[in-house]
Order: structure tokens, then C-alpha cells, then sequence
């Protein structure tokens, strides 16, 4: 037959089958007609083969898509597409395999090199010259497997599924090996020579490795960190089982991995250390491990680092490459306090001793004066002064990358949360998650993520915390952090008593390989949820016992965590007036040697809480002029709150400022469930005035509220009076205003909205809408 095609004048072949034949074949297959989207995704899979669609319908009604139900048309498109063939592949090896060597040879190159190939080095991988290329190819186009066009390439996957499939183990072997040698001789990119590598195992000769660290720094330089690893695990299977070429393979990887698997990373790192052969180099490897990290590793990888360090010498005898190394190390160890109990005091000692100006101009000196400078702020061994301008330095020098997460640097953060100093951290952070989020970089853009919602806790942004604490969460961070590295997180579930949070950080894995001497912030949690059941005595046996922890830890500063405070309020509550005076006068005290406005200020609220009559007053009175002006808006809220509730109880006019004031100040801050407290007290001191208020609302403003009073949604409202959403929004917010209520949930709570003639509302079971809410899905008490 193919003396005789070949001896023909003219050949006539075969087109692909129309939109029209490939409906019939496909109506033909199911039984009845198909639905157009399907026979488009059929056809373009299938080129409009009627072999490959018949083997593709065949498939489809074997894996249980028969009556052609695949979803949208991007999934019937994708389906139909990834569909492998076995039956049609077995067909194709068969007819692969009588074909003469050219033939085979050249499909074997094409299905290593794949689609879009210079057709020269396809030619010379088969090992063909320009002649026999052309040949072959001729042969695998009779053969119905070459799609038309100037470049070789396949009609369909199966085929190369069959050409694969044909191939034994040692030719699998050898024409990947022979794939990315050419390719590496021939200057090709090197991710190309990397994808014939990972295919081919047993190569392990030198250029190799050379060849797949290319590929991870172009990877890297891409942002694909996981394709890097895989290169460079690829490369220790050609390196020496304990030599110095396998660490800084080792260190190399670890590296990549920080951006996606810290905890490997460290595993990597440690195996380095026990490699290397000089102190600098293991000094090199270990200041790759974020701080954060050694503090919660593994007890031998620490006390690994504290014998380096002690063998590379003190920072003071050194110069140079090795003094930077001998200050990350000490700035690590000092993070990871392996000292113990004890330790932290010393942090203040030290930084003396680097002067009045540390030098800032390395990242090592900004790592070790970052860690002296947290230390001291958790000790209370400075004031907030002493602190504030040293760590704005250090900010200012320091670039907005997101490789600071695997610094000390994180650290920072802290630091100027405590000393109420956030005007900067907000726009360097948020620099920095755009550069990780470009690099599409996890662990930094998680970690950024957690960083953003300590600050913005610390601004009283509670709504816009939550969702940052969602972004870090979405992105992984429980996978491979402890509670200790999420505090921001857990301050999240406590500050909007969001019940679900809480169960969720509670079902996270435990505290790690920390240090038993450090508070867990289990126990915040759990005292949290305690308090919100009801169950005090246990809410405070948890508090306490976390500031019982604190207190060894010399965790000493109440901008930290407020944590007496809270217990005063809850012995306060419990009726054990004398204990919770002595916590408060405590926390009072240790906030004004401190001296950030947030501490002292939450301190004043506390006493005048817990004090009745003028003094009570005085002290609240206090606590908001020392919050005036602060950057945590959630402590305005409460104070004007509570003084705006003793003012009311005394009968003085101006309660009704501080409350209006506790209202927006809470709604501003994404605190509904205080604005309704806010409000309730509002209506109260409103009293008779409610009637008349109505009254004073307008025509549109009025009929407006009644709908929403009686459950209906704004877009339902703008639907009946034909106006635009934003009008209804207009008037709404008018008339919370003028009504004194905080939100839409509030208005079913004035009767005269409720018997409004022009509030009269469709049939139908109208409802909240999500996007109307106005209070958290889990208020806790």
C-alpha cells in the first residue's frame, strides 16, 4: 500500500472532522445530541482526529462522563484535554514499534524535548542528519501522528504517552541524560536542562550540578522557590555523601526553602553545620536560621549554634566577614534565650555597652540591637523613651524586603507597638508585602501578614486586623509556626471575642520545641473562652497562671500583654475587690515607668473602673485625656464608654458626648458589638425624645428605616422606591445619626420605624443581608 501512495500522482488526504461531524460522532456516541460546549472541547482536544475522538469518547464514558456532564466549559475543556488514553496508546506503541529506527528515534526526541523545539537539536538528539530528519518525519506524518506546520510536534499527548511507554528503562534513561547535555553545551536556559535531569536520576557527573544550580537561581529569580528545590535536591544526588560540596548544597536549599518551608530549612541547615569544615562556614550556614525559627528548634540545633559561637569568638576581638557572622549568631542566641530565665534583663546591659549611637550600618548590628532592644522592652529594663528613637533608627535603615522575616527584624515590630510608635512601620510593611507578594513568596508574605495585624491590633483596627489574621491563616502559617510566633493572631481571637478563631488556634499543633520557662499562649485562649461560658474562677486561674509564666520569662512590660488587667477584671467580677486593686495599682505603676500613652492610659481605665463615686470619675476622666491622641482607637472607645455610662448614672448632661464619641470611636474601629452597647445607653438618655426624633427624620429617611427596621436588605429597598443603593445608604446613615443607633440591627428596636405607613414591605421573608451586618458572626460576651 505505500509503494503504491508513494508511486501516485497526487494524495488526496483527509481534513479533520468539522464542528458539524464532530457533533454527529459525538451525538453518535452518547445516544442523543450533545451540547454544543461539549462538542467544541471534544473537538479542540482532539484536533478533530477520528481516532482520537473516538478513544476520547470511549474514555470519557469509561470514567463515568458519558452523558457529557462536565461542568462549566472551562472544565469540560480541561477534562477533555488532560484525558489520558490507554487503550489508543497501546494502539500507537504497537504501530510505533514497526516503524523503521529513524522514525522511532526521532518521535523519541520529540517527546523528550516536547512541543515548539529547534528542529536542529530535535535532529540531533535523535541522531539524524537534515536529510534522515525529514524522512522520519514523513513517516510519523503518514502515520497520522505529526500535526501540520514548520516545527515537529505531536497531533495529540497520547502519542507522546506512547512514545514514553515504548521506551525501556536504560533508553528512558539514556535519552534524557543525552537531552541535557545538549542542551547545557548549547547554551539553551537552564530550567530546560534541569526538567531532562530530574528525568534521568542516575546521571550524577559534575556539569550536573553546576547545571541544576543554574536552574534554582533562575527559578528563584521567578519566584517558582519550589521548582528551585527540586533542582537542588536533584544536585545532592550527585554530590559527595559527607563532604564540603553537599553542605553548601545543603545551605543552598535551605535557603529556598525558607520561602515556603521553614521547618525543612532548618532540618537542612543542621545537617550543613556537622559538614562544613571551618567555624566561618558553619557561621555562614547558621545565621540562614530566622531567629524566630531557633528559638523554637530543635534543643541540639541551639546549643550547636551557642558552641559555634563560642568558637568563632566574641564580635569585639573580631573584624570584618567574621564579626558579622559572631554578632548574627549572638543576636540568634540571644532571641532563642538559652540562657534562661535571667537572660532578658542582661539585653539592656548590653546595648549600653554598644554606646549612646549604636552603629546601624550592617545587617548584623541592626539584628543584634533589634534583639538587645526587644529584650529590654520585655524586660522593662529601659523606658519607652530610651527605645522609641533607637528603634526608629533602625527602621530607617533598614530596606522594606521581605527577607526580613528570616532576620531579627520581626522583632521590631514589637518593639515599636510597645512604645506606641507606629507611624512608619505601616508603609514599610506594607512595601514590603507587595515586593513578597511579587516574589509570590509564602512564608514572607504570611509572616508580613502576621506582622500587619499586630500593628493594626495596636491601632484598634479590629476589623482590618481580622482580615490580615485570615490572609497569614489562608496562606499556611499554622502549618509551620507555633502560637508564641502567632500572638498577633491570638490577640485577634481575644480583642473581638471571635469564638470560632479561638476553637480553631486551640486545634492547631501544640507550642513546638520551645522553652517550658515561656507563657503559652494556649493559656490566653483558653481563659478567654472560659470568661465567655461564664466560668470565670477558671478565666483567671488561666490568666494568672500565663502571668506566672510571664513573670519567670521576665516578661515584665504591660504594653506587651495587658494581662493583669484583665484578671483584675475578672476578680473585680468575681467580688474580690482588694486582689484586683493590687493588680491594677501594679500594672498602673509598671505602665508609668514605662510611659507609653496606650499602657497608662488602659491602666487608668482599669482603676476607675474599679473605683465608685468622683474618683472613679476622676480617674476615667484621666484615662481619656491621656488617650487623646493615642494611636490604639479601640482604648478611646472603651474609656469614653465607661465614662460615659458613670456619667449617665450620675445624671450629668455630658454623658451623652462620651457616649456618642464611644459609638463612632467603636464603629470606626469594626467594634459593632461596643457601638451597641454605645447606643442602647443613647436610647436610654434619649428616653421620650425617641417619638419625636422620628418625627424630625425626613420623608425618604424615614421610609427608608422602616424598610430596614423590618428586615429588608438595602438592595431590596432600592428595588421598591426605585432609587440607586447609595441613596439608600445616604439616608440610612442619616438616620443612625439622628436616631443615636450604632447600626441596621438597632432600628428594629424603635417601634415608631416599626408602625411607619410608608414602611410597608413586599411579601416575602426578608432578612439581613451579610453585606449588611453590623455585628461580629461570634460575639462572645
Amino acid at each position: 500500500m505505500q509503494d503504491i501512495t508513494d508511486r501516485a500522482a497526487h494524495v488526496l488526504r483527509l481534513g479533520p472532522l468539522t464542528q458539524a461531524g464532530t457533533a454527529a460522532l459525538v451525538a453518535a456516541a452518547l445516544g442523543r445530541p450533545a451540547d454544543p460546549a461539549y462538542v467544541t472541547a471534544c473537538r479542540e482536544a482532539t484536533g478533530g482526529n477520528p481516532m482520537f475522538l473516538t478513544a476520547t469518547l470511549a474514555a470519557l464514558s469509561s470514567a463515568g462522563h458519558g452523558h457529557g456532564d462536565l461542568g462549566t466549559a472551562a472544565e469540560r475543556a480541561r477534562t477533555v484535554r488532560e484525558l489520558r488514553l490507554p487503550a489508543l496508546r497501546e494502539r500507537l506503541a504497537v504501530a510505533l514499534r514497526s516503524q523503521p529506527g529513524p522514525v522511532r528515534e526521532l518521535a523519541k526526541a520529540l517527546a523528550v524535548l516536547g512541543d515548539g523545539t529547534d528542529p536542529e537539536l530535535v535532529g540531533r538528539l535523535a541522531g539524524l542528519d537534515t536529510t534522515g530528519q525529514e524522512e522520519a518525519a514523513r513517516g510519523l506524518r503518514r502515520l497520522g501522528l505529526l500535526a501540520e506546520g514548520p516545527e515537529p510536534r505531536f497531533v495529540h499527548h497520547a502519542v507522546r504517552d506512547a512514545v514514553e511507554d515504548s521506551m525501556t528503562p536504560p533508553e528512558h534513561e539514556h535519552v534524557h541524560v543525552l537531552a541535557a547535555l545538549l542542551l547545557h553545551r548549547g547554551g539553551h536556559p537552564a530550567e530546560q536542562t534541569a526538567a531532562q535531569l530530574l528525568a534521568a536520576p542516575s546521571c550524577q557527573d559534575g556539569w550536573t550540578v553546576e547545571a541544576l544550580r543554574a536552574a534554582a537561581e533562575a527559578a528563584e529569580r521567578r519566584g517558582a522557590h519550589q521548582d528551585a528545590a527540586r533542582y537542588l535536591r536533584r544536585a545532592l544526588l550527585g554530590a559527595s555523601p559527607s563532604g564540603p560540596d553537599r553542605a553548601a548544597l545543603l545551605v543552598d536549599l535551605a535557603t529556598v526553602e525558607r520561602a515556603f518551608d521553614p521547618l525543612a530549612a532548618v532540618r537542612h541547615i543542621s545537617q550543613a553545620l556537622l559538614l562544613l569544615p571551618s567555624a566561618a562556614q558553619r557561621a555562614e550556614a547558621a545565621v540562614r536560621i530566622p531567629p524566630s525559627l531557633l528559638g523554637g528548634g530543635p534543643p541540639p540545633v541551639v546549643e550547636a549554634v551557642g558552641k559555634l559561637a563560642c568558637e568563632l569568638g566574641e564580635p569585639g576581638r573580631l573584624t570584618g566577614d567574621e564579626r558579622e557572622l559572631a554578632l548574627g549568631l549572638e543576636a540568634r542566641l540571644r532571641h532563642a534565650a538559652v540562657t534562661g530565665p535571667g537572660g532578658l534583663p542582661l539585653c539592656a546591659a548590653r546595648l549600653r555597652e554598644l554606646g549612646p549611637a549604636p552603629a546601624l550600618g550592617t545587617a548584623a548590628e541592626r539584628e543584634l540591637v533589634t534583639v538587645l532592644l526587644h529584650g529590654a522592652t520585655m524586660s522593662q529594663s529601659l523606658s519607652a523613651a530610651e527605645v522609641a528613637p533607637l528603634a526608629g533608627r533602625v527602621l530607617q535603615h533598614e530596606p522594606a524586603s521581605p527577607d526580613h522575616v528570616h532576620t531579627a527584624l520581626p522583632l521590631l515590630v514589637h518593639v515599636l507597638i510597645a512604645t506606641d510608635s507606629l507611624e512608619a512601620i505601616g508603609p514599610w510593611l506594607r512595601t514590603a508585602r507587595e515586593r513578597a507578594r511579587a516574589r509570590r513568596a509564602t512564608v514572607p508574605q504570611a509572616l508580613i501578614a502576621i506582622e500587619r495585624t499586630h500593628v493594626l491590633v495596636a491601632q484598634g483596627r479590629l476589623a482590618d486586623a481580622r482580615a490580615s489574621a485570615d490572609e497569614a491563616l489562608a496562606l499556611g502559617v499554622a502549618d509551620w509556626a507555633t502560637l508564641q510566633s502567632m500572638t498577633a493572631v491570638v490577640l485577634v481571637a481575644l480583642e473581638t471575642r471571635d469564638a470560632e478563631l479561638a476553637r480553631r488556634l486551640l486545634s492547631y499543633r501544640p507550642e513546638g520545641a520551645d522553652h517550658g520557662y515561656r507563657p503559652s499562649s494556649l493559656q490566653l485562649i483558653r481563659g478567654s473562652c472560659a470568661a465567655r461560658r461564664g466560668d470565670l474562677p477558671t478565666a483567671l486561674e488561666y490568666f494568672l497562671d500565663w502571668g506566672r509564666s510571664a513573670e519567670r520569662a521576665d516578661w515584665r512590660n504591660p504594653s506587651v500583654l495587658p494581662w493583669r488587667a484583665w484578671a483584675a477584671g475578672l476578680h473585680h467580677r468575681l467580688g474580690e475587690t482588694g486582689r484586683a486593686h493590687d493588680l491594677v495599682d501594679e500594672e498602673y505603676a509598671r505602665a508609668t515607668a514605662w510611659g507609653a500613652p496606650v499602657a497608662i492610659g488602659r491602666a487608668q481605665r482599669v482603676k476607675g473602673a474599679l473605683t465608685a463615686g468622683e474618683k472613679g470619675i476622676t480617674l476615667l476622666r484621666e484615662s481619656a485625656a491621656t488617650l487623646e491622641g493615642a494611636v490604639n482607637g479601640m482604648e478611646r472607645a472603651r474609656t469614653a464608654l465607661l465614662l460615659g455610662r458613670r456619667l449617665l448614672r450620675a445624671g450629668r448632661a455630658e454623658a451623652e458626648t462620651w457616649l456618642r464619641l464611644a459609638r463612632d470611636q467603636a464603629l470606626v474601629c469594626g467594634a459593632p458589638w461596643l457601638a451597641e452597647g454605645a447606643g442602647r445607653d443613647l436610647r436610654t438618655l434619649a428616653g421620650p425624645r425617641t417619638r419625636q426624633t422620628v418625627a424630625a427624620l425626613t420623608r425618604a429617611e424615614r421610609r427608608v428605616a422602616g424598610l430596614a427596621a423590618r428586615g429588608a436588605s438595602n438592595r431590596e429597598i432600592a428595588e421598591q422606591l426605585e432609587v440607586s443603593s447609595r441613596a439608600v445608604e445616604k439616608h440610612l446613615t442619616h438616620a443612625y445619626r439622628k436616631l443615636n443607633l450604632a447600626g441596621r440591627t438597632q432600628l428594629a428596636d424603635v417601634p415608631d420605624l416599626l408602625a411607619e405607613p410608608g414602611a410597608a414591605v413586599p411579601p416575602g421573608p426578608y432578612r439581613t443581608a451579610a453585606g449588611d451586618r453590623t455585628e461580629p458572626k461570634h460575639r462572645g460576651t
